[in-house]
C-alpha cells in the first residue's frame, strides 16, 4: 500500500474515532476531569455582587422549622429592600394556604419592593402518573413581582453543568432564576454553561436569623442581588469539584457566570475540525521535522487553549480532538515501526507479513506442533497478478489460515509457504482443523477483480527435540509429500527416518502386530437423529506398538495398501468388528450395525465375497447389520468389475455406504448405479456448517439428494451442538463425531451404549 493511501486510511480512522467520542461521549469522564482541572487552575472568588441569605441551622433553631409563614418572608423582603438590595430572589416558597395576616403582610412587602422581588416557580413531576405540573404563586402575587424558574438541569452523573436561560412552563417561557437576577436573556429553551472557576466556597452569605434579629450590617447589601434559600433539610445537587450543595448556591454560581460575561458552549465539533487539519498536516507533511512540530503544536493547542478559552467564557469539549490527534500520531508511529521492522528483514518486503527471520527470533520454544501450509500454485498465481496485488493475495490467504491458526502468528516464507505454531500435539484435533481449512480453500479468492483458485496442502512436525528451523523444514517435506500422494495433510515422523530398521520392516511388523493383537479396533458411535439412540458404530483400525506407542493409521494403512497386505488387515478388522457386534446383539441391542471401511484394492479381489460371508457365518450375524464403506472416488470408477462386485455385496444382504461424499466429482448417474444404502457426507463440509454458507448448501442438498434416491444420509465430523442442531433442521438421518461420541474401545462402548440410548441428543 502506498504511503498516500495509508495516510488517508489513518486519517479516516482517526476521524471516525473522534466522531464516535463526540457523538456517544465515550470520553466523558476524561472531559469532566479536564474541565475540573482547568477550573482549579483559574479559580477566583465571586464578584461579591450576589449575596446568599441562608435559612440555615441557626435560623431554624432560632425561628422554628421550615416552611416558614409568608409573613416571615415578608419581614425579610422588607429589611433587604430597605438595606438597598437591587433584586431579591427566593429559591423556594410554599404556595399553599396561609393566615390572612401573613398573606396581607407578604402582599404589602411585594408592593413596597416595587417589582424587585423574584418569586419562584417550578415544574414538578408526579411520581405515580409521570405527569408534569407547575407550582405557581397566586395570580394576585404575580402582578406584584417577577417570577423565575428554579428548575436545574441535572446530568446523568448527578452533576449540574448547565443552567437554562428560560424554562417552558406550559403556558409560556419563564426566565431561570440566574437569568432573572443577572438580567440576561437567551433564546427560548437554550442554556449556558456554569463557570465553576468561581469559588463557591467564597460566596458572601448572611444567616436569615441575623437579618431578622438585627444582627447584621445592612450596608453590605446595598446595590447587591440577594438569593434567599434553605441550606439545611433541603434538596442538594452535584457541583463539579464542590460535591453536593443546596440549590441556592447553584443559582448563585449560575448568576455570577452570567454577570461575568456571556457563556458559550462551543461543543466538540469545531475543535475536532481544527484537529483534523493538524492531523492532515502531520500525516501528509513531507518533512518529518515539520510534521512533528505540527502534531506537537496541535496537542499543545488543545491542552492549553481551552484554559484561555474558559477565561473568555467559551467552553470547549476537547477530548474528541485529542482522541483524533492521538489516533493519527500513534497509528503513524506504529506503521513507522512496522516499516523499521521491514527494513530489518523481519517481515516480507512485499506483503509486510512476518517472515522466517521473525520466526527464528522466537528463539528456543517447546512448541508441540509446527504447521506449514503449502500453496501449490502460488508461483503461477503471483506471475499472473499485477505487481501491486501480491500483498492482497497474501492477506486473503492469511485471513483464511487464521481460522485454524486462531491468534497465533502466521509467518510467510518463499514459494507460497505459510507457517504457524500450534499449542497442541493432538493429531486428530489438528487434522480436523486442517480438513476444515482445506474445505475453506475450495472457495476461490478475489484479487484484482479475478477469481483465483488456490491449491493447498499441509504438513506437520510434532518432534519437540529438534530446533524450530529444522522442524519447519520437516513440515515442508510433509506438505510436499501430502501433495505428491494426493492427500490434504501429512505428519512428518522423524522417528521413521531415523530408524531405518523400523521403516524397512514396517510391513513385516504389521503382520506380526495382527498376530500379536497389537492391531485393535476402536468404535465411534453412530447416532440416529430421530431418536438420539446409538444404532451402530464405525470400526477404526488402531495400532499400539509396545515400543513406538500409537502408530497413526495414516502410516500403516497406506503402506498396507501399497504392499498388498490390506486384505489381511481388513480381514482382521472385519472379524473383530463383526464379533463385537454379535456380542452387542446377544446383550439385547438387536438393531445395532457395524460399519467397516473397504479399500478400493479389495473390490476386484475374487475372495472378498467369500471373506465377508465366512466372517458373518462364523459369528452368526445377519448381513443387514454389516455396512461396508467405500470412498466416493472408488464409487465413481467406471470399471464394470468393481460395479459388479458392489452389486454382489448388496445382493448378499450387506449394506453399502459411500464414504467421504463431496470430495470427488460424483454425477447423479454414478450415484444411481452404485447400490448404496447411505451417503456419508465428508467431515470437511460438516465441520464448516456454522461458518460457510456454501458448505451449508452442499450438506443440505446432499441430504435432499440422498432422500430423493431412497437412501439415508450420514454426517461425520459433528464437533459441537450448533452443527448438530443445523443437521437436525436439515433432517439428516445419522451423525458421527466427537460431540456425539469419540472412538473408544469395545468395553467402553458396551458401558456407554445403554446410558446413551436412553438420552436424547440435546
Amino acid at each position: 500500500m502506498s504511503g498516500h493511501r495509508l495516510n488517508l486510511k489513518i486519517l479516516a480512522a482517526a476521524i471516525c474515532i473522534s466522531l464516535a467520542c463526540g457523538m456517544v461521549n465515550l470520553l466523558g469522564p476524561l472531559e469532566f476531569l479536564a474541565s475540573i482541572t482547568r477550573a482549579k487552575l483559574r479559580s477566583h472568588p465571586p464578584s461579591g455582587q450576589v449575596v446568599v441569605v441562608a435559612i440555615d441551622e441557626q435560623s431554624i433553631n432560632t425561628l422554628g422549622p421550615t416552611p416558614w409563614p409568608r409573613g416571615r418572608y415578608a419581614d425579610l423582603i422588607r429589611r433587604l429592600h430597605n438595606a438597598g438590595a437591587r433584586r431579591i430572589g427566593i429559591d423556594a416558597l410554599p404556595w399553599g394556604s396561609d393566615s390572612p395576616i401573613d398573606d396581607a403582610a407578604f402582599e404589602k412587602a411585594l408592593t413596597d419592593a416595587k417589582g424587585t422581588v423574584i418569586l419562584p416557580v417550578r415544574v414538578t413531576t408526579d411520581n405515580m402518573t409521570g405527569r408534569n405540573g407547575v407550582e405557581l404563586p397566586p395570580n394576585r402575587l404575580i402582578h406584584l413581582a417577577q417570577i423565575a424558574s428554579t428548575n436545574l438541569v441535572v446530568n446523568w452523573d448527578g452533576m449540574v453543568y448547565d443552567s437554562p436561560y428560560t424554562v417552558d412552563m406550559g403556558g409560556g417561557n419563564v426566565p431561570s432564576m440566574a437569568s432573572a437576577l443577572a438580567t440576561r436573556r437567551g433564546d427560548a429553551g437554550s442554556s449556558f454553561p456554569i463557570d465553576y472557576g468561581i469559588d463557591l466556597r467564597a460566596f458572601p452569605t448572611i444567616s436569615a436569623a441575623d437579618i431578622l434579629n438585627d444582627r447584621w450590617d445592612a450596608t453590605r447589601l446595598s446595590g447587591k442581588d440577594v438569593l434567599i434559600g434553605e441550606t439545611v433539610n433541603t434538596l442538594r445537587y452535584g457541583a463539579p469539584e464542590f460535591g453536593q450543595l443546596p440549590m441556592v448556591y447553584l443559582h448563585a454560581e449560575a448568576t455570577e457566570s452570567l454577570r461575568e460575561g456571556n457563556p458559550i458552549a462551543a461543543g466538540w465539533l469545531i475543535p475536532a475540525l481544527i484537529a483534523t487539519g493538524f492531523a492532515a498536516l502531520y500525516l501528509f507533511g513531507r518533512r518529518r521535522l515539520l510534521a512533528r512540530f505540527v502534531i506537537t503544536a496541535g496537542f499543545a493547542l488543545f491542552v492549553f487553549g481551552p484554559l484561555a478559552a474558559d477565561r473568555l467564557h467559551v467552553y470547549l469539549e476537547i477530548m474528541p480532538s485529542l482522541a483524533l490527534l492521538t489516533a493519527a500520531s500513534v497509528s503513524r508511529i506504529w506503521f513507522n515501526l512496522r516499516q523499521t521492522l521491514r527494513n530489518k528483514g523481519l517481515v516480507n518486503a512485499v506483503s509486510g507479513q512476518a517472515n522466517l527471520n521473525a520466526l527464528r527470533e522466537v528463539g528456543p520454544r517447546l512448541t508441540p506442533t509446527v504447521i506449514v501450509a503449502r500453496i501449490l500454485n502460488y508461483a503461477e498465481v503471483t506471475i499472473s497478478l499485477p505487481g501491486d496485488y501480491e500483498k492482497d493475495l497474501v492477506e486473503q490467504i492469511v485471513n483464511r489460515l487464521s481460522v485454524g491458526a486462531h491468534r497465533n502468528t502466521i509467518y510467510q516464507a518463499d514459494d507460497g509457504l505459510f507457517i504457524w505454531l500450534a499449542d497442541t500435539a493432538n493429531e486428530e484435533f489438528i487434522g480436523e482443523q486442517l480438513m476444515a481449512l482445506h474445505a475453506l480453500f475450495r472457495s476461490p479468492v478475489v484479487v484484482a477483480g479475478r477469481l483465483i483458485d488456490l491449491a493447498v496442502t499441509f504438513g506437520l512436525d510434532t518432534d519437540i527435540t529438534r530446533s524450530l528451523v529444522q522442524r519447519v523444514s520437516s513440515a515442508v517435506v510433509a506438505a510436499d509429500r501430502a501433495a505428491s500422494e494426493g492427500r490434504r495433510w501429512m505428519t512428518y515422523d522423524p522417528a521413521e527416518l531415523e530408524n531405518a530398521e523400523w521403516k524397512m520392516s514396517l510391513l513385516a511388523r504389521l503382520d506380526q502386530a495382527v498376530e500379536h493383537g497389537e492391531i485393535w479396533v476402536a468404535y465411534q458411535p453412530k447416532v440416529e437423529m430421530a431418536t438420539g439412540r446409538i444404532i451402530g458404530a464405525e470400526a477404526l483400525a488402531r495400532w499400539s506398538h509396545p515400543e513406538k506407542g500409537e502408530v497413526p493409521p495414516s502410516q500403516f494403512i497406506p503402506a498396507a495398501e501399497r504392499s498388498g497386505r490390506i486384505e489381511n488387515l481388513t480381514a482382521h478388522i472385519l472379524d473383530s468388528a463383526v464379533a463385537a457386534t454379535a456380542s452387542i446383539h446377544r446383550a439385547g441391542h438387536t438393531d445395532f450395525s457395524i460399519a467397516v471401511n473397504l479399500s478400493a484394492r479389495l473390490l476386484d479381489s475374487p475372495s472378498l465375497l467369500t471373506m465377508v460371508a465366512d466372517t458373518l457365518a462364523r459369528h452368526a450375524m445377519e448381513p443387514r447389520h454389516l455396512i461396508l464403506e467405500i470412498t466416493e472416488t472408488t464409487a465413481m470408477t467406471s470399471q464394470d468389475g468393481i460395479v459388479q462386485a458392489l452389486e454382489k455385496l448388496s445382493a448378499s444382504g450387506v449394506r453399502l455406504s459411500i464414504d467421504d461424499y463431496g470430495t470427488g466429482f460424483s454425477t447423479l448417474d454414478y450415484l444411481k448405479r452404485i447400490p448404496a444404502d447411505e451417503i456419508k457426507i465428508d467431515r470437511s463440509f460438516v465441520s464448516m456448517l456454522e461458518k460457510s454458507q456454501s458448505d451449508r448448501i452442499m450438506v443440505h442438498s446432499t441430504i435432499q439428494l440422498a432422500h430423493s434416491l431412497g437412501r439415508r444420509a450420514v454426517a461425520e465430523g459433528v464437533e459441537n451442538a450448533v452443527v448438530l442442531n443445523e443437521l437436525r433442521l436439515m433432517q439428516c438421518d445419522y451423525v458421527q463425531g466427537y460431540f456425539t461420541g469419540k472412538p473408544m474401545k469395545f468395553s467402553a462402548l458396551m458401558e456407554t451404549l445403554p446410558s446413551l440410548e436412553k438420552r436424547a441428543i440435546a
